[in-house]
């Protein structure tokens, strides 16, 4: 009988012993009861965008400024017309990038115009500039993002809207670009983004476009 007992306490302790190390896998610190969520930061990795822009266009002249609508012969120079809007023409978006931090990527710009501006007299725009995209919850698909960068306009005049007193110059202009909007990411390697923005020159007018981009984003490695 006392034989019996003894093979019972043995078979009761060995049983508890197995199922421990089952109930820290479970719950305890051995294995983790989920898995951790993938992370969406960009920290040193290089990235490539492109985005189609639009928007509306605003121009305030300076006396010396080239015209924004089709000048009146019938009037003076000093009474053409001062203050025009109209839609911008489309312009294509690109930008390489590499990002130093999760939430500080810095950028190279360019902007090219897709048609020539009438209302102006300008070619196709041609922009060049630098500027940096700061992100909120970036390690997460969706992120939103504050992007300020300075510009410089390289095109010239058509040379088709001429007044007899014409005498117009078309200088590079300096501008000043700040947009914000949100990003989703499919991977660590590709995004879609939509930018509501301003971008504004100084130099040739005061003149500032108010424009939507929406794009795509490609980084590696």
């Amino acid at each position: 009988m006392m034989g019996w007992r003894a093979l019972g306490v043995v078979l009761l302790f060995s049983c508890g012993a197995a199922a421990a190390p089952a109930s820290e896998g479970a719950g305890g610190e051995g294995t983790p009861s989920s898995e951790e969520a993938p992370s969406y930061g960009h920290g040193r990795q290089f990235g490539l965008r492109a985005g189609l822009t639009g928007g509306y266009r605003m121009a305030f002249r300076y006396a010396s400024s080239p015209y924004c609508s089709a000048p009146d012969p019938a009037k003076s120079e000093k009474d053409q017309q001062k203050f025009c809007g109209f839609s911008a023409p489309l312009a294509l978006d690109l930008a390489a990038s590499f990002a130093i931090l999760d939430g500080l990527e810095p950028f190279l710009w360019g902007r090219f115009g897709l048609q020539e501006e009438p209302k102006t007299d300008t070619e196709p725009l041609l922009l060049v500039g630098v500027g940096t995209r700061i992100y909120t919850m970036s390690d997460s698909a969706f992120k939103i993002f504050l992007e300020p960068a300075i510009g410089y306009e390289l095109e010239g005049s058509r040379g088709t809207l001429r007044a007899p007193f014409d005498t117009k110059d078309y200088k590079q202009d300096f501008v000043f670009h700040l947009a914000a909007g949100p990003e989703y990411d499919f991977s660590k390697y590709a995004g879609v983004y939509l930018d509501a923005g301003l971008t504004t020159g100084v130099v040739r007018a005061i003149n500032s476009t108010m424009e939507l981009t929406v794009g795509l984003q490609f980084r590696a490695p």
